[in-house]
């Protein structure tokens, strides 16, 4: 089989994967981490888990979406042509499903269930966004630096009149230190 052919076969796969996992983007794409870091990572070996990490890490630090790292993770299997692939992919879902929740809510506005079953899907989301979390920990979570990252990272969200400055600071300081 040629390169070619193993190519679009990967590209195949990795639309396959983002078309499924578009229907499950409660609250964005963090919540799929897991997911594609067992896609990438642990079954097809395309990246280590700190790469993984670091595109995340790459696409949540730049200005715009926070699925930007989708097209990182696409890229670095296919070039442009994986980037295109896994977000056109992983857009068809969120696509349909607010086009038809539109349509189901606006009909069910004065129904009671409405509010329950949104209520409901926070602490889902939120469950989810923690499992992605501490799957990126893992692959920095060995060093000591990590860790001191991690406790300025908990400290910022449990303070949270604590300025986002102070903790970009401390994670620089760490980072430069530490050589993450």
């Amino acid at each position: 089989m040629s390169a070619d052919v193993a190519d679009a076969g990967l590209l195949i796969d990795m639309a396959w994967l983002y078309l499924k996992l578009s229907f499950l983007c409660i609250g964005g794409t963090i919540p799929l981490i897991p997911d594609m870091h067992r896609f990438f990572v642990e079954s097809r070996g395309l990246m280590t888990t700190q790469q993984f990490a670091g595109y995340v890490a790459l696409a949540q630090a730049a200005p715009g979406p926070n699925i930007l790292y989708v097209a990182l993770l696409g890229h670095h299997v296919g070039g442009i042509t994986g980037a295109l692939t896994t977000l056109g992919a992983i857009s068809v879902g969120p696509f349909v499903l607010v086009s038809l929740a539109a349509r189901v809510f606006s009909r069910l506005a004065a129904n009671p269930w409405r509010e329950t079953v949104l209520a409901g899907l926070a602490p889902v989301t939120v469950g989810l966004m923690l499992a992605g979390c501490l799957l990126l920990l893992r692959g920095v979570a060995d060093t000591w630096a990590a860790l001191l990252f991690g406790a300025a990272l908990a400290a910022f969200l449990l303070f949270p009149r604590l300025n986002p400055l102070v903790v970009l600071a401390v994670a620089a300081i760490v980072g430069s230190v530490s050589g993450l």
